[in-house]
C-alpha cells in the first residue's frame, strides 16, 4: 500500500517543480525613478563622521567636483566618498620627499583629540601605489587616523588601504563599472538631442525674446561616484549644464603683479628675482589686456544616476530632468572709473 503512494507522491513533487520552472517570472530590471530634489543628486559640502575603519571609493578625477564646492588642490589628488557625502581630501604617511609636515590632525567621531602626523603627501595615483592600488576608482578599506576615527570634515589620513572590489565579497570591479555606465550616459545624450536641443532653444527665446544667441555653446559635465554602505551599491552621478547666450564683449586691462624675490631658503639652483638699485624705480610689467563678455546666459541642467549591487547588476536608474536656468552678466566697470559709494554702517545697538 505505501509503495504507491510514494510513486504517486514523487510524480506530483516533479511535475509540481515542471510547473514551477515553466511559472518563474523574467528578471526584474533596474527601478527607475525621477528626482524630486535636485539639492541632494549632488552633494554640497555634506560631510559625517567616519569610524577608525570604513568602506568607500577612492576616486581621482576629484577637481570639477570640489570646485563646484568652493575648494581646489593638485591636480592629481584623489578623493574619497562613501553614503552620499562629499568627496574628503585624503592624506597618506610617506618616507621620503612629504608634501606636508607636522599637520594637526582632529581625531576621534568628534574631533575631540588631536595627532601630529609628521610626513604627510596628498592621496594620487603615485602614493596609493603602495597599497597595490593603479586604477582611477577603487572600492577601498580604509584605517582612518590609524583606526582614531574622524570628525565630519573635509580631511583626514590614510593611515592603512586595501583595495576589495573585485574580490569574493566585492565581485564587482569599479573601474569597468564606470566605464561602463559613462558609455551608458552617452547613448542617453545621443538619444535625447533633439529634446535637448528644444529644450535649449525654448530657453533661449524666454531669456532673449526677439535676440539672438551669439554664442559660444559650452558643455560641462560634473560627474560624482559614491558607495552606499547601508545597501552596498556604488552611485555614479553624472549632471550636464548646456549653456549659450548672447553677449557683447569690452576691453578691459589687469594689471599683472610685480613678481617677489624667493625667500632665503629657496631650492638649490633657483635665483630670485632681482632687485633694484638704489634710486632706481622697480621695472612694472605692462598690464594685461583682456575681452570681457556682458550680457544673458541662459542654458539647461540635467542628469542621471546609476546605482549598481556589489555583484555588478544595474539595480537603479534615477533621471535629472531638464531645468532651465539663465544668468544676466552685467558690464565690468572700467579701470580707474567711478565706484560706487559705500553703504552707511547700521546704527550701533545701545
Amino acid at each position: 500500500m505505501s509503495l504507491p503512494v510514494r510513486i504517486v507522491g514523487l510524480s506530483f513533487v516533479a511535475s509540481a517543480a515542471v510547473g514551477i520552472a515553466w511559472a518563474a517570472p523574467a528578471p526584474r530590471g533596474p527601478i527607475i525613478e525621477i528626482v524630486k530634489d535636485r539639492n541632494v543628486f549632488i552633494p554640497q559640502r555634506k560631510y559625517q563622521a567616519l569610524p577608525g575603519s570604513t568602506i568607500g571609493i577612492v576616486v581621482s578625477d576629484v577637481v570639477a567636483m570640489m570646485g563646484q564646492e568652493g575648494r581646489s588642490g593638485p591636480a592629481d589628488a584623489m578623493g574619497f566618498s562613501a553614503n552620499g557625502n562629499s568627496y574628503r581630501w585624503m592624506y597618506v604617511p610617506v618616507a621620503d620627499n612629504p608634501r606636508i609636515t607636522n599637520l594637526q590632525i582632529a581625531v576621534g567621531e568628534k574631533g575631540e583629540q588631536r595627532k601630529t602626523y609628521p610626513q604627510l603627501d596628498m592621496t594620487s595615483p603615485t602614493t596609493v601605489k603602495q597599497w597595490g592600488i593603479d586604477v582611477p576608482y577603487a572600492l577601498v578599506e580604509v584605517e582612518v587616523n590609524d583606526g582614531l576615527a574622524a570628525p565630519a570634515d573635509q580631511g583626514f589620513v590614510a593611515t592603512r588601504m586595501k583595495r576589495i572590489d573585485g574580490t569574493k565579497d566585492y565581485p564587482l570591479k569599479v573601474p569597468e563599472v564606470v566605464a561602463l555606465l559613462r558609455k551608458r550616459y552617452q547613448t542617453y545624450l545621443q538619444d535625447e538631442k533633439k529634446t535637448l536641443e528644444e529644450a535649449l532653444a525654448k530657453e533661449g527665446k524666454d531669456a532673449l525674446k526677439d535676440k539672438k544667441a551669439t554664442g559660444p555653446r559650452e558643455t560641462a559635465e560634473l560627474f560624482y561616484v559614491t558607495w552606499m554602505s547601508e545597501s552596498e551599491h556604488l552611485r555614479v552621478c553624472f549632471r550636464t549644464r548646456i549653456s549659450d547666450g548672447a553677449y557683447e564683449f569690452t576691453d578691459g586691462i589687469r594689471p599683472r603683479p610685480v613678481p617677489l624675490p624667493l625667500p632665503p631658503n629657496r631650492k638649490p639652483g633657483v635665483q630670485p628675482a632681482p632687485l633694484p638699485a638704489k634710486g632706481m624705480a622697480m621695472k612694472v610689467p605692462p598690464p594685461l589686456r583682456l575681452r570681457m563678455r556682458h550680457g544673458t546666459t541662459f542654458g539647461i541642467e540635467f542628469g542621471m544616476a546609476y546605482e549598481v549591487d556589489k555583484a555588478g547588476k544595474l539595480v537603479k536608474v534615477s533621471t535629472l530632468p531638464i531645468e532651465g536656468f539663465r544668468q544676466v552678466i552685467p558690464p565690468t566697470p572700467a579701470l580707474g572709473g567711478p565706484r560706487p559709494l559705500p553703504l552707511p554702517l547700521p546704527p550701533a545697538k545701545p
